[in-house]
């Protein structure tokens, strides 16, 4: 909704007024999110609040079909017994007393799937950020108007969300009735794949329709088929795996890919500047980008097959 206004927004208020509107969006989220975190932590629901206990008599998560499609089997974590079993917690190393990083390091020996995953993330999101920034500089050349490109970009945002919707509630419940899981991991590359080849190849005659195309893409799958395939992965593994991986690939594989990608970013405008060969290189690079997301996706997918069959 806010997306297909800001068309609408822009003309009354102007992009100036349109940023002061964004910034008291973020003043009332930032308080809501805080009134949130306010509440799970004085009813108990904190993650660090829970008791050794609750741990160990939280129930294996099951397969919601008996053909084993739609979710993941329990993922191998590195120990014999079950991973909801008080001796299988009991291995489980403390890894509070280490930073971050040796959590991470730990976790990943324990259990592969999460260091293949933490790989898949970092690559797509450095082609996610430089898929953003080709939408960017296409749109800049195709539409002038600082008011028409914000209009233009609100309305493509409101689809790309209104999509995202439909694929989160219509059509992913669906596909996990018919299909494994695990396949989103190969189709959202081979997805981009096509994408990827089809701008730099019509990078020369096509406008904005590519850089589009592909934009729209990877978006929507961020917002649907990744989140979808997190937690259905997220969801198979033992109480510490589940909420330390989240935490080390959300907050470091996910903002480090975006962060290194910037930075190449700023270091290739940089050198190459207005040279009419900028737009080649950063489609090659998206797609060298796009054959490594396949490949780590394919590693990954073999992991998880092979942990279900076990």
């Amino acid at each position: 909704l806010a997306a297909g206004s800001v068309s609408i927004l822009v003309e009354r208020s102007g992009l100036i007024g349109l940023m002061y509107m964004a910034g008291i969006s973020y003043i009332f989220s930032a308080l809501l999110a805080n009134m949130a975190f306010s509440t799970a932590k004085s009813n108990g629901f904190e993650p660090s609040s829970m008791s050794k206990s609750e741990k160990n008599e939280e129930p294996q998560p099951q397969s919601s079909s008996s053909d084993g499609k739609g979710a993941y089997a329990p993922v191998n974590s590195g120990t014999k017994d079950s991973p909801s079993s008080p001796s299988t917690n009991a291995t489980i190393p403390c890894l509070k007393k280490n930073n971050i990083f040796q959590q991470a390091y730990s976790l990943f020996n324990r259990v592969p799937v999460l260091g293949a995953l933490f790989v898949e993330v970092i690559i797509s999101q450095c082609l996610s950020s430089l898929v953003n920034y080709i939408y960017l500089y296409k749109l800049k050349v195709a539409i002038t108007d600082d008011s028409l490109r914000a209009g233009w970009s609100g309305k493509f945002y409101a689809w790309i969300n209104g999509v995202s919707g439909i694929f989160q509630f219509f059509i992913i419940p669906l596909l996990l009735k018919h299909c494994e899981a695990h396949r989103i991991w190969l189709f959202m590359p081979s997805l981009m794949m096509i994408c990827t080849l089809y701008q730099f190849g019509t990078y020369k005659t096509s406008e904005l329709f590519g850089a589009s195309a592909s934009f729209f893409c990877i978006k929507t799958m961020e917002y649907s088929l990744r989140g979808a395939a997190n937690e259905m992965l997220y969801v198979s593994l033992d109480y510490e795996s589940r909420y330390l991986g989240k935490k080390v690939i959300t907050l470091i594989a996910g903002k480090f890919g975006k962060s290194v990608m910037a930075v190449a970013l700023a270091v290739s405008v940089v050198y190459y500047g207005d040279n009419d060969n900028l737009m080649w290189y950063l489609l090659a690079t998206a797609t060298i980008f796009t054959c490594l997301w396949m490949f780590s996706s394919v590693r990954l997918h073999s992991l998880i097959d092979a942990s279900s069959k076990r």
